[in-house]
């Protein structure tokens, strides 16, 4: 709705200089006897409107507030039309000889309404959640910093997380690091890093010894051990290759064992990754490196396509046809149907894309989408249920309580099976649901907590 009120104004804004027009519609109001049946209209929209608005369950959303008060216009509007039809005759002469000082004032309300509206959608306020504490509708394990991106190891025993440091254009690209959360008594355990030689990635890229982790995948493959890639951000743009091992200790966890890394070109900025069993994969390019804050806004405004999927056969990245969109973040493979789902952030949409004929065959709108995880027969995915206006100083606090909605969805029909709204509780800016028997964990690009609730 943000987006019809967005091209509503504008195209108002737009019309208000087609000056032919507006002298042609001053015309016949001031030809007519009567327009009773317009401003019948008219007032039963807005009471339409009016209606809509105050029976709907969320009323901290600038587009209700702003349909509220189209409604309450209009419905003034209408019944100026029947009954001061002579008066706003009189006005119309007045508007006709100072045409262009009106329209230049209108559209230029008309224009600033329109980007405030698109920029800015929750108007409720945000809970303090600055203490790391559970609440009666989600539960929270403290002592994390940024869990964007999360796999579960082989024994279902842990959940494996990448902890974010950040990226262009949000902020400096920093260091982060890898976290295990010990299901059976949520423990957070950080997993022994080894180093081997460089045997699964490129030989022409360095060992590094710090990492900024990113989106991340984990596969068995065809050897039957088990692969872990991660897209990383620092201290260079590389793709860094481990081995997830059982740790042969009383502690009965995993650890990792580097096994090479692949450099990253100039001309792509991953998200994520997806692994095949030959140990190939897929990642998705976000958009170019030197993006500022602005061009990354007119890219969420105007859904223009900034990056695509690329896949590495063992050698070089080709380009996948036909995957180009706005925003390209989290992406899963079913390898045995070959389909791929990508996430595009900034075109609000999720897609399972078949790459047997490099083609999208199905489509599911979401707002802000980010990782994908595929469980079973289906895909579960998170959306950020705001603007960027709406954040406000949220980069300063630990975590944020602003608005966002878990889905599960049918990964073939994208038919929706679960859908669980939260607003004000104690977690927020989800990246990831991971469902765990009737718990559903859940990641998030910025806090220091990970965040679980019981399915119903």
């Amino acid at each position: 709705m943000n987006y019809f009120y967005f091209f509503f104004f504008l195209s108002l804004s737009a019309l208000l200089w087609i000056k032919p027009l507006i002298f042609f519609i001053c015309k016949k109001v001031n030809e007519a006897e009567n327009l009773n049946i317009l401003g019948a209209l008219t007032f039963t929209l807005g009471i339409s409107l009016i209606v809509f608005s105050i029976n709907t369950d969320w009323q901290e959303r600038l587009w209700i507030l702003l349909t509220l008060i189209l409604g309450i216009l209009l419905c003034i509007r209408g019944l100026f039309i029947i009954f001061f039809l002579k008066q706003i005759k009189n006005i119309l002469p007045v508007y006709l000889n100072h045409y262009y000082k009106f329209t230049t004032s209108i559209s230029l309300m008309m224009m600033i309404l329109a980007f405030f509206i698109v920029s800015t959608d929750y108007i409720g306020p945000q809970k303090n959640i600055n203490e790391c504490r559970s609440d009666s509708v989600i539960s929270v394990i403290c002592g994390f910093s940024n869990p964007e991106d999360i796999v579960v190891t082989p024994d279902n025993k842990f959940l494996l997380m990448s902890e974010f440091g950040g990226i262009s254009p949000y902020g400096n690209t920093s260091a982060g690091d890898f976290a295990l959360l010990r299901l059976a008594d949520n423990k957070k355990i950080k997993p022994i890093i080894t180093f081997d030689q460089n045997i699964w990635g490129d030989a022409t890229c360095p060992q590094n010894n710090v990492f900024g982790p990113h989106g991340i995948d984990l596969v068995q493959r065809e050897d039957g051990r088990y692969q872990f890639n991660v897209i990383n951000h620092y201290p260079n743009e590389t793709i860094e290759i481990f081995e997830l091992i059982k740790t042969d200790d009383s502690r009965e966890t995993w650890s990792l064992v580097w096994k090479g890394c692949i450099n990253v070109p100039d001309k792509y900025y991953f998200n994520d990754v997806a692994l095949k069993r030959n140990g190939t994969f897929y990642a998705s390019h976000m958009y170019p490196r030197d993006i500022d804050m602005v061009k990354w806004l007119r890219t969420s405004l105007f859904k223009n396509d900034s990056g695509l999927v690329v896949k590495w056969d063992g050698n070089s990245f080709k380009e996948i046809p036909n995957s180009e969109g706005s925003g390209p973040n989290g992406i899963s493979l079913d390898e045995r149907s070959n389909i791929l789902f990508i996430s595009y952030n900034q075109g609000d949409k999720i897609v399972r894309f078949d790459l047997s004929i490099n083609k999208i065959v199905n489509s599911f709108k979401v707002e802000s989408p980010d990782n994908i995880f595929l469980h079973k027969n289906s895909a579960w995915i998170t959306s950020l249920d705001f603007q960027p206006n709406d954040a406000g100083d949220c980069i300063n606090k630990p975590a944020c309580s602003l608005p966002f909605t878990i889905y599960e969805i049918d990964s073939e029909t994208f038919e929706v099976f679960h859908e669980n709204s939260f607003k004000k509780t104690v977690f927020g800016l989800p990246t990831i649901a991971v469902p765990i028997e009737n718990k559903i964990f859940m990641g998030s690009f910025h806090s220091d907590r990970l965040g679980y609730y019981i399915r119903k």
